[in-house]
């Protein structure tokens, strides 16, 4: 069994690389090689790829769920006719070793197994996976090669990315945090929004979000959507205010160790997969915390 990472230089891909050692760790001759490269262009990138693919005949090919990597999976599953499963949340084998995806359907309220029948050697089973969604072990039995880009005059067509320049973000590093205040549409306002981030950084922690709240333009931005859509998170506490509890945004918080939700909400979903809850006016609460505080 041979299973191909793409590694994007991020956490993801030693991510990826531990969590195939241990899902394969019974098959025979197992041989995982991750594939890298800094190129950012994703038609260069894909090129790339499927003639890593035919040369080194993979049987899975992993790839981290970044903006490279979902176009690139894409690009890969037209070029080299087989299946990709998106954004998997955990990945087994069946009794004859291949490789099964579990994937949130019904917006996170199911999980699904994907399986690509015909899959196999040169034509891999291929997967993308979110960030923190597995853990790094720290395994070290991976081979490396790297990978080259086509020569100048041979670039394949279409747009080509002349610069880049890294996202600006506010906010702190959820996947490190060990406490995260989260906010959702049941705050209200960007004035309660911006309180629960000011509160968020005098605790040490971290500000996370559900989409309604980067949808409805309060200062949040992408990089805080904890669910199926953005992080999955793993802290020590998390503190939700205002969540209604859709099942979505409780798939990123299943690994979380303590779970409290403040809603005024009683039949508020996010109620039960809670440790401790509070039924009260979440902007109350944040008012309360800001007082004694001292902010």
């Amino acid at each position: 069994m041979k299973i191909m990472i793409f590694d994007q230089g991020d956490p993801v891909s030693r991510q990826m690389i531990s969590k195939a050692a241990e899902v394969f760790a019974g098959a025979e001759h197992l041989e995982i090689v991750a594939a890298e490269t800094k190129e950012m262009n994703h038609e260069i990138v894909a090129d790339m790829l499927v003639h890593a693919v035919c040369s080194e005949k993979p049987e899975v090919l992993l790839i981290g769920s970044t903006t490279l990597g979902e176009e690139v999976s894409a690009a890969l599953g037209v070029r080299l006719k087989t299946g990709v499963a998106a954004h998997c949340v955990d990945i087994r084998a069946d009794a004859d070793g291949n490789p099964i995806f579990m994937i949130p359907a019904f917006g996170g309220k199911a999980i699904g197994e994907i399986m690509v029948p015909g899959a196999g050697p040169g034509k891999p089973a291929i997967a993308t996976v979110k960030p923190d969604v597995f853990q790094d072990t720290g395994f070290t039995g991976c081979r490396t090669i790297s990978m080259e880009a086509p020569a100048a005059g041979n670039e394949p067509g279409g747009f080509r990315i002349t610069d880049l320049k890294p996202a600006e973000t506010k906010a702190a590093d959820l996947s490190k945090a060990r406490l995260i205040l989260c906010g959702g549409y049941g705050l209200g306002s960007e004035e309660s929004w911006q309180k629960l981030t000011r509160i968020a950084e005098a605790l040490g922690g971290a500000a996370g979000c559900t989409r309604p709240v980067v949808d409805a333009g309060w200062g949040a931005d992408e990089e805080q959507m904890i669910g199926t859509s953005g992080r999955s998170v793993k802290p020590e506490v998390y503190v939700g205010f205002g969540i209604s509890g859709a099942a979505h945004h409780l798939c990123g918080i299943k690994d979380a160790g303590t779970i409290i939700n403040v809603n005024q909400d009683r039949k508020a979903e996010a109620f039960a997969a809670s440790d401790y809850i509070g039924e009260f006016d979440a902007d109350k609460v944040l008012d309360a915390l800001e007082k004694e505080l001292d902010l």
